[in-house]
């Protein structure tokens, strides 16, 4: 059973963007995590993940295989061109550093070129909120509403 206040957090349609805590949590079984993606998928929503998110979240043996199987049933958005331009300007708007924030950066630059509404998935409370803050300063791009977990 879905608890209500799950299902208010995922709205009709949009994207669920799971950042590497989000991947982890579901590859290791979370009820919440599960949940929350059961919902997101019921309400029509696509449930992403950037390409660099599973290097994050590396696994070995039955656990390496489930996480396959898990990234198979989501969609991987590519870094193209776009992505690394939209990190980069999402790092210098929010003064936050490439070399220490770079991953986290790509992958608020892919929420941000997803599909509104967009929730990420998130447990990273420094530089992911500053990010999906800075998201506001691109034109034409849906606001990303981090979801802490």
């Amino acid at each position: 059973m879905v608890s209500k206040r799950l299902k208010t957090r995922v709205q009709h349609g949009g994207t669920l963007v799971l950042d590497a805590q989000g991947l982890s949590l579901h590859a290791d079984g979370d009820e919440g995590m599960r949940a929350r993606i059961e919902v997101a998928e019921q309400n029509g929503s696509r449930v992403v993940y950037s390409a660099v998110t599973p290097l994050e979240v590396r696994r070995t043996g039955k656990a390496a295989d489930r996480l396959s199987y898990l990234l198979s049933r989501f969609e991987k958005k590519q870094v193209t061109d776009e992505v690394v331009a939209t990190a980069r300007h999402l790092l210098d708007a929010a003064g936050l550093d490439g070399h220490e924030c770079l991953v986290d950066a790509l992958v608020v630059a892919t929420a941000a070129l997803a599909t509104p509404p967009v929730l990420l998935v998130t447990s990273d409370k420094s530089h992911v909120p500053a990010l999906c803050k800075a998201v506001e300063t691109l034109p034409g791009s849906p606001k990303v509403k981090p979801v802490m977990v």
